[in-house]
Formats: C-alpha cells, sequence, structure tokens
C-alpha cells in the first residue's frame, strides 16, 4: 500500500536539499526556477539531472530547450531563491545574471556559488514532474569556501561546522 502524498511530503520535507536555481533560454526570453532536486548521474560521461513539476510555467520552455545551467546558491541568497520560485514574478530584471559560455545553455546568476552549464541528453516524464538529464559541459565556482544555501523541514537552514 503506498503512502498518501501528504505523508510523503512529510518524509521528504526532512531531508535537507541544496538550493538550486536552474535557468534555460526560450523563445520568449530566459525562465528559471528554483529545484531542490538535481543531483549527478554519472562521472563519466558527466550527467546530472533535474525534476520539473508539471504544474509550473517554466515547464514548457525547460523541456524546448537545448540546455540548462544549474546554479547552486550560497547561504545568504533566500531572496534570490523565493524569487525564482514566484509564478510570474520578474525573475531576470530583479537579478544580475550574464549569459552562458556554452551556447545551449541558460543564464548564470551572478550570486551563484558555482554553475554548470548542460546541454540536454533525454527527457523522461515521471509521475507529477519531468526529469531533464543534462551532459555538463562546463563548470564555473565564484565562491569555492561559502556555504550552500540548504532547504528543510519547510525552511531554509545553516549548516554548521
Amino acid at each position: 500500500m503506498a503512502v498518501s502524498a501528504e505523508e510523503f511530503k512529510d518524509a521528504m520535507s526532512r531531508v535537507a536539499s541544496t538550493v538550486t536555481i536552474v535557468t534555460a533560454s526560450g523563445d520568449d526570453g530566459p525562465v528559471g526556477l528554483t529545484v531542490s532536486a538535481f543531483m549527478s548521474v554519472s562521472v563519466d560521461p558527466a550527467i546530472v539531472l533535474v525534476c520539473v513539476d508539471k504544474s509550473t510555467s517554466s515547464l514548457q520552455p525547460m523541456l524546448a530547450a537545448d540546455g540548462f545551467t544549474v546554479n547552486v546558491m550560497p547561504e545568504g541568497a533566500e531572496r534570490d531563491a523565493m524569487l525564482f520560485a514566484t509564478h510570474g514574478a520578474d525573475k531576470f530584471g530583479a537579478s544580475d545574471w550574464s549569459e552562458p559560455e556554452t551556447p545551449s545553455a541558460g543564464p548564470v546568476l551572478a550570486h551563484a556559488l558555482e554553475h554548470l552549464e548542460c546541454t540536454i541528453v533525454d527527457r523522461t516524464e515521471m509521475g507529477d514532474h519531468w526529469v531533464i538529464y543534462g551532459e555538463v559541459d562546463l563548470t564555473g565556482v565564484a565562491a569555492p569556501d561559502a556555504r550552500p544555501l540548504v532547504w528543510r523541514g519547510r525552511g531554509f537552514v545553516t549548516l554548521s561546522e
């Protein structure tokens, strides 16, 4: 017997996740969203995945894109995380960003502690999400000693040493 959606969400709320903002270039300009479902899949070749909720307005542009950028956010970037989680917000007008070096990737956020520029290699529909796989073409580290922004218990938490 499967657990209920609420039981599952409660269980998953106790799992800490690094906060990432995934961006892509769409026909109508850049798109982006805050995700906690991001992970590495393979080292050789370097492949990561991101999970995108079917109900988000960024889904169709993300699925149509040739690539994306994973921006790993540092502690103190709560405003950016909430901005990119807000439907209808002027995400890129209110954020500092630059074009990626990889032509198919999405914008690189200025406040990211690191970023991974990816070319999409597969997409899989799974439950109420799409899983998008990307081969990492380039990484950039802006703040190697910064601590990542972490989400746990339905809120931001601080890591201790």
